[in-house]
This record gives structure tokens, C-alpha cells and sequence, in this order.
């Protein structure tokens, strides 16, 4: 979908960890009213209705991991089943009467319980800003396959935590960042 150089501007000023999300949310809404192009008008009615109706769209707790459904590009782990079971954990618990008892006034997204899913060691900043952060992570093992000496594994480790001797590899898990190459 187009934007307007104005239009633009203006979702620039909305924090880069949700950024995408509410451009994502302003392009549905111009679509559904069958617009092909996104102005300023489209943002600010969007975010009109967002403040509006903020309360209706609260859950109780939010669950995500760093990159979204596309996935991390150094990933380790595959959060697609973690998520799920922790949408299901989370739901029984009924945060969302929890806090309709606990909070006065029209609930907002800054009350939910929030966790965030780091499919790879580097983490991103999500884990680090949510109240829970998981952060994947891989212990490397030497296999019992026979080592050519290729030196390959060295190469890979940018933290040198890899050195060849007569019998093969040997990891250094104290030097180790767990990330999967």
C-alpha cells in the first residue's frame, strides 16, 4: 500500500518497537474502507479509534517473540509451540478479570502482562523490556562423527570458544554464547 510523504513522517514518530504493528493496523483500517493510498487523515482516525477503543482490545497479557511470526534470522529455537501453550497457561489464569478487578478506570495495553519469546541468544531488546523474556538458546556437542580437520567449527565461532586438538574439537562452554552456528 502507498503512503503519503506526510502520512510517513508521521508514523515515524510512533516508537520503533510497535511500529510496524500499528502501520500494519493503519493499512488494514484504509483498506477496509477501500483506500489505496494512506494520508494523515488515515493515521490519526486509526489512532482515534485505537484510544477510543483501547480497553475492548485488552486481553490481559500479551504474548510475542522478538520478530514476529517471520521469525528470527539467527534462530535456535521455534517459538510457535511455546507461544500456544503459554496463550493456554495464561488464559486459565484469567489475568484479564484480574486486572478489570484490580484496575480502576478503562484498562490500556500497559496492564497486561507481557512476555516475549527471543528465538535466538542475541535477544533483541524484547526480552529485556517485557516482564518475563525467554531467550533461546543451543548448547553446541562434539559428535561422535570423525573430524576432518577442516577447521570449519573455528571459523564459525566469533567467540574463539572452538580449538582443534589430536582428537578433534573441543568447546569452551564458558566462552560459549550458545548460538547455534
Amino acid at each position: 500500500m502507498k503512503w503519503t510523504l506526510e502520512a510517513e513522517e508521521e508514523i515515524k514518530k510512533v516508537p520503533f518497537f510497535v511500529r510496524k504493528k500499528v502501520k500494519k493496523r493503519v493499512e488494514k483500517e484504509a483498506l477496509a474502507e477501500n483506500k489505496n493510498i494512506v494520508t494523515i487523515s488515515e493515521v490519526k482516525l486509526t489512532q482515534k479509534r485505537f484510544l477510543n477503543n483501547m480497553s475492548k482490545e485488552v486481553k490481559g497479557y500479551q504474548i510475542d517473540s522478538c520478530f514476529g511470526s517471520g521469525g528470527c534470522p539467527n534462530k535456535v529455537i521455534d517459538s510457535d509451540n511455546l507461544i500456544k501453550k503459554l496463550n493456554v497457561m495464561l488464559e486459565d489464569e484469567d489475568l484479564l478479570g484480574f486486572l478489570q478487578k484490580s484496575v480502576k478506570g478503562d484498562l490500556k495495553f500497559h496492564h497486561e502482562f507481557r512476555v516475549t519469546i527471543s528465538e535466538c541468544p542475541n535477544a533483541c531488546s524484547q526480552p529485556q523490556i517485557k516482564d518475563i523474556g525467554i531467550i533461546g538458546a543451543f548448547e553446541p556437542y562434539v559428535s561422535n562423527n570423525e573430524c576432518s580437520m577442516c577447521q570449519m567449527c573455528i571459523r564459525t565461532c566469533k567467540e574463539d570458544a572452538i580449538t582443534l586438538n589430536d582428537e578433534g574439537p573441543e568447546i569452551d562452554l564458558d566462552s560459549c554464547l550458545l548460538c547455534g552456528q
